[in-house]
């Protein structure tokens, strides 16, 4: 392994020194909030129809004007809106936390494709479960929950020594296989978490990715998020 140091992921760096990454996904998403609280109420309208995910443009089941295109780029586009600033702020700290874990493990491509797999994965989720509704999806929780699900198996996986292009030694984490993940104590107590947190979100309205229309929480694009952002990580990560 001394010929490939860097695909182990070192972990000395400090937790608040987040990657460039983490840090510019969360600039763009407060820079496009601010935006459209500045461009004023008609135009926080125009966003939510022109990006925000609503199933019943994609099904066509009802009469629901779209323009031309949407139906493809609002799988995507509707995690860069929020619908509050205290949902943009949520979002931001999960992100910063389990992104910075991700992150640093993946590298800058690995993590956005993580990130866009998630989010079209959380969008199809509302589709299957909501379709033909015409309720309106914000909010980049489908990435974040992506996220959380790859960081259990470098949170949870065993630290081990690899020798450096020059001899010196460092700390990596070896990450936990899918079987081992059901087998782990830490790991059931956070997926236990995780979906206790989503279907109380979703009951109370809390925290996550908004569905407008009925002031609540659109729980399924968490658990699509998070399907495909475990399946992402292991399909991603170069040390396998």
């Amino acid at each position: 392994m001394s010929d490939q140091p860097d695909i182990a992921g070192p972990v000395k760096e400090p937790f608040f020194k987040a990657p460039g990454i983490v840090l510019a996904m969360i600039a763009v998403l407060i820079g496009i909030h601010i935006a459209i609280q500045i461009a004023g109420p008609n135009w926080e309208v125009w966003s939510l129809y022109a990006f925000s995910f609503i199933p019943a443009r994609i099904t066509g089941s009802i009469s629901f004007p779209a323009i031309y295109g949407s139906q493809v780029w609002s799988f995507v586009t509707y995690a860069f809106l929020h619908g509050s600033w205290g949902h943009l702020f949520s979002n931001a700290i999960w992100l910063l936390i389990f992104g910075t874990v991700v992150a640093r493990r993946l590298g800058n491509a690995g993590f956005l494709v993580l990130c866009l797999f998630s989010v079209v994965a959380g969008a199809a989720a509302m589709l299957a479960t909501h379709w033909g509704d015409g309720g309106t999806v914000v909010g980049v929780s489908g990435a974040v929950s992506g996220l959380m699900a790859a960081a259990i198996p470098l949170m949870f996986g065993s630290k081990m020594q690899v020798v450096d292009s020059d001899g010196s030694y460092q700390i990596a984490i070896k990450p936990l296989k899918p079987f081992e993940i059901l087998s782990n104590r830490g790991a059931i107590a956070f997926l236990a978490v995780f979906f206790a947190m989503t279907l109380y979100s979703g009951a109370s309205g809390w925290t996550g990715t908004s569905y407008i229309e009925n002031a609540s929480i659109a729980w399924e694009a968490h658990i699509g998020g998070f399907i495909a952002g475990l399946f992402s990580f292991y399909a991603l990560d170069p040390w396998k």
